[in-house]
C-alpha cells in the first residue's frame, strides 16, 4: 500500500501537476493537522445516550423503578416455590376461611342476628365441658353484646385466625372420638383435655397478609397472579398490533392518497367511529373468552388505531429533506421506509406501545367486570374488581388491592411511554444538545 506522499506524487504526475502550480496550493502544515475524531468527537453509544436521557428525568426513573418492581411481583409472589398458598384457590377447607381480615388487624367485628352460623358456633363452644375449659383464654378475649342498639342484633368481636385455629382443632377432635366411639367411652375429662392438646400441637395457627376473599382464597397472592396474567395478555397484544401498525400505516402512510389507503382509510373509520369496547364485545360474543380468542378479539378491535397513527407520523416526516435525498439516489421505498423515516418516528411509536399496554389491560378488566370474561376455573384482575364490589365491607383489601394495580400501572407506564418518547424523538434530542 503507497503512502500518503507516493499518492501525492501518483496523482500530480497523472494530472500533469507541475511543481510551480503545487507551490501555489495552500496547504495545511503536518503540525496543525488535527485528527477528525477530535473534531467531530468520538462516536458515541446510541444506546448508551439513550439510556442517559431516558434516566435523566427524575420522575421518568421513578416510575420505571415502579413498573420494573410491580413485574416482579407479579412473576415471583405466584411462584409455586415462593408462594404459601395457590392463587384462587380457599386455603383451606374450613368455611371459616372466609373473609378473613389482614394480619394487621386481626379483629373481626360484625353485626349478627341471634341465627347467625358463626354466633351459634362460638355459643356452642361454650357450652361444651371440654372445649370452654381448654379454649379458656381464646373464649375470654372474644366479645358479644347482645341486643346490640337495643334491636335483636348481637355484636360479635373476635380473633378470626384464633377461631379459624380453634375450629380445626375442634373438626379433628370431634373426627376421632366419632371414629374411636367404643375406646373413649370411659375417658376422663382429662383424657379429652389431653387429646386437644395432643391434636393441637400437629394444627399450627396460619395468617394472611390481607386476608381472604368470598371463596377463602388468599387476596394477596391471588391479585398478584391475576396481575401476571393481565401483564402477559397485554404484552402479546400490543406487539403484534404494534407491529402490524407499523407494517401496514408505514406502507400506506407513503402511498397516502391511492386508492389502497382510501380503502384501509374508510375501514379504520368504520372501526373507529364506534367505541373500542362495543366491538370488543361482539368479537367475544363470537369467539368466546379464553385467553386465545381474547388475544385474537383485542387484535382484531385493536389494529386500527396503530395503523392510523403510524400513517399520521410518517406523513408527517415522508417529505422531509433527508427523505427526498434519499429517494433522489434511488433508495428504494422499503429503504426510505425503514432506513430513513421510522427511526425519525421511533419515539413516538415506543410512546404509543407502552401507553396501549394499560389500555389493553383495562380492556380485559371491563369485559370481566361487565361479565363476559368471567372464568370457572382462574381468575383475572376484571373478574376480581367485579367479584370484590358486593364483598368490600367484608374486607376493602379485597377491592383496594386490584384497583391501586391497574392505578399504578396505569400512572408509571404513563411517564415511561413520555420518557421513551423524549429520549427517542430526534427533535427533542437536538434541542437538548
Amino acid at each position: 500500500m503507497m503512502s500518503a506522499n507516493e499518492q501525492i506524487k501518483e496523482f500530480n504526475e497523472k494530472y500533469k501537476i507541475s511543481a510551480e502550480l503545487q507551490s501555489k496550493f495552500s496547504l495545511i502544515p503536518e503540525s496543525e493537522r488535527k485528527n477528525i475524531t477530535t473534531i467531530a468527537g468520538k462516536p458515541k453509544n446510541i444506546f448508551a445516550e439513550m439510556a442517559k436521557r431516558f434516566f435523566t428525568n427524575p420522575v421518568v426513573t421513578i416510575a420505571f423503578i415502579i413498573f420494573i418492581i410491580m413485574i416482579l411481583c407479579s412473576i415471583i409472589i405466584p411462584a409455586q416455590s415462593v408462594r404459601q398458598y395457590d392463587p384462587n384457590i380457599p386455603i383451606l377447607t374450613s368455611n371459616k376461611v372466609y373473609f378473613l381480615p389482614p394480619a394487621y388487624s386481626e379483629i373481626k367485628s360484625t353485626i349478627a342476628t341471634a341465627e347467625d352460623t358463626t354466633l351459634e358456633y362460638i355459643k356452642n363452644i361454650k357450652n361444651n365441658e371440654y372445649f370452654s375449659e381448654y379454649f379458656a383464654n381464646i373464649l375470654n378475649a372474644m366479645h358479644i353484646e347482645e341486643w346490640y342498639n337495643n334491636t335483636d342484633n348481637v355484636k360479635l368481636e373476635y380473633n378470626a385466625y384464633d377461631l379459624l385455629w380453634m375450629s380445626r382443632i375442634i373438626d379433628d377432635y370431634t373426627a376421632f372420638i366419632k371414629a374411636n366411639a367404643s375406646e373413649v367411652s370411659n375417658w376422663t375429662k382429662q383424657d379429652h383435655l389431653n387429646k386437644l392438646a395432643e391434636i393441637q400441637r400437629g394444627i399450627p395457627r396460619i395468617t394472611t397478609l390481607l386476608g381472604t376473599n368470598g371463596i377463602g382464597s388468599d387476596i394477596w397472592t391471588t391479585t398478584w397472579y391475576a396481575t401476571w396474567r393481565a401483564f402477559k395478555i397485554a404484552f402479546l397484544v400490543a406487539i403484534v398490533v404494534t407491529v402490524l401498525g407499523v407494517a401496514v400505516g408505514a406502507y400506506i402512510g407513503f402511498h397516502a392518497g391511492k386508492l389502497l389507503d382510501t380503502i384501509i382509510m374508510r375501514v379504520i373509520e368504520i372501526f373507529t367511529s364506534v367505541p373500542e369496547l362495543i366491538w370488543l364485545l361482539i368479537f367475544v360474543s363470537l369467539l368466546g373468552s379464553t385467553d386465545k380468542t381474547l388475544i385474537i378479539a383485542l387484535i382484531l378491535t385493536g389494529w386500527a388505531g396503530p395503523v392510523a397513527g403510524t400513517r399520521m407520523f410518517i406523513i408527517t416526516v415522508k417529505d422531509q429533506e433527508y427523505i427526498s435525498a434519499a429517494k433522489a439516489v434511488g433508495a428504494s421505498t422499503s429503504r426510505q421506509v425503514f432506513v430513513h423515516a421510522l427511526p425519525a418516528i421511533i419515539g413516538k411509536i415506543a410512546n404509543s406501545f407502552v401507553k396501549r399496554i394499560p389500555a389493553i389491560i383495562l380492556s380485559v378488566s371491563s369485559l370481566a367486570f361487565l361479565g363476559f370474561f368471567k372464568e370457572k376455573n382462574d381468575i383475572n384482575l376484571g373478574q376480581m374488581l367485579i367479584d370484590a364490589v358486593p364483598e368490600a365491607d367484608k374486607n376493602v383489601w379485597i377491592l383496594l388491592l386490584p384497583a391501586l394495580i391497574l392505578l399504578t400501572l396505569s400512572v408509571s407506564l404513563h411517564f415511561i411511554a413520555v420518557g421513551i418518547h423524549d429520549c427517542l424523538d430526534p427533535r427533542i434530542m437536538s434541542k437538548r444538545k
